[in-house]
């Protein structure tokens, strides 16, 4: 049998990069699901998978349970956060009421958005991680190292939004805040336990955080060189929005915590951590988006990973839809109308994918 190469300095090192950067699956296409099989052949090339650490797998479990709770416990505090912030913010900025008025219009569909990001997002990726370490996956397709560093962007950045994403100031019961932080930090530790595992260890002392930086820049590396279309790489419906999603963190979201930062609002503030939510949110977003963009250039879009990620994906957007929409009394299609559209258009190939792998539609190009 064939083998490759272990490098540790080299992302998704279970998958080789040819010259247009398209990345070459450890087995050919027609052995690849996301799903075992029974009785299934043996693939032409065989990886040496070493044993995954052995709380990985509880762990993500763990971190999908305590992302489901949180979520929970946010919507059903809901009434009083929203309620309390219009009066309420964190002390230290002179500007902040005025920061503030800028969040009223969207406060509850902003909170929401959030509470739906604990929920289908990180919930719904962390049971996704869970099982891929039990099948061996995670060690062998970057499909999922790249999930586990959407979820690992999404608990690190999110420890700093819990004020803002869960309305905490003088009105939020510590229970709710503990839930939480708690639920970003096991998100955050379990999600880089799993892709140090992925990535062969980043060694230890001085060479560590070298290794971890060259594991980033490679991986970015890695993804400009697929953006570019090309007659293996079309401009796909996931293309477009995963440009959209890294376009909007870029453009809205950090400039938008630059300004608030400058007048005056604090690490910890409403506003800042409203922003900062934003961005994790949005970073595991364009991770997953990406994840079917790859999936779709190599029509894999009917395997159970990919319809599950389109479900979550568009269940989040019309929930969040749905969310602003009723942001500022009755529902107002106008207001939701952006989310929804996105929303549906997932879960319509999500569907078309499960009926296509059904045998009851035929499959698409």
């Amino acid at each position: 049998s064939k083998h490759y190469p272990k490098d540790p300095n080299i992302l998704f090192l279970s998958s080789y990069v040819d010259s247009n950067g398209i990345e070459e699956s450890a087995r050919p296409d027609s052995q690849i699901n996301d799903e075992p099989k029974q009785n299934e052949k043996s693939p032409k090339y065989k990886i040496d998978v070493p044993s995954p650490p052995s709380f990985l797998a509880l762990g993500y479990d763990v971190a999908a349970f305590l992302n489901v709770i949180a979520a929970l416990a946010l919507i059903l505090n809901s009434p009083t956060v929203v309620s309390s912030a219009s009066v309420s913010i964190s002390a230290g900025a002179t500007d902040a009421a005025g920061l503030l008025n800028r969040y009223q219009p969207n406060l509850f569909g902003t909170y929401f958005a959030g509470c739906l990001g604990h929920l289908l997002l990180a919930g719904g990726t962390c049971q996704i991680l869970s099982e891929s370490v039990r099948t061996n996956r995670l060690f062998t397709s970057d499909t999922y190292k790249r999930l586990t560093m959407g979820t690992m962007l999404f608990g690190t950045l999110g420890i700093l939004s819990i004020p803002g994403e869960a309305g905490f100031n003088s009105f939020m019961p510590g229970g709710i805040f503990a839930v939480t932080f708690f639920a970003k930090l096991v998100t955050a530790m379990v999600s880089f336990s799993g892709w140090e595992y992925a990535a062969k260890g980043f060694g230890v002392t001085f060479s560590r955080m070298k290794n971890i930086t060259k594991e980033i820049v490679s991986g970015c590396q890695n993804v400009w060189k697929t953006l570019p279309v090309t007659e293996k790489r079309p401009a796909t419906f996931y293309r477009t929005f995963f440009i959209f999603t890294i376009l909007g963190n870029i453009v809205f979201n950090v400039p938008e915590l630059v300004y608030n930062l400058k007048q005056g609002a604090g690490l910890f503030s409403l506003t800042t951590s409203l922003t900062i939510s934003s961005i994790a949110r949005l970073g595991l977003l364009s991770t997953v988006v990406y994840v079917l963009k790859d999936a779709s250039e190599r029509k894999r879009l009917e395997g159970t990973t990919f319809v599950k990620l389109n479900t979550i994906v568009g269940l989040w957007a019309i929930g969040v839809g749905i969310s602003q929409g009723c942001s500022t009394g009755p529902f107002s299609i106008r207001q939701a109308a952006d989310k929804l559209f996105f929303g549906i258009l997932f879960v319509n190939n999500a569907v078309l994918s499960q009926l296509t792998k059904m045998g009851i539609i035929s499959k698409r190009d």
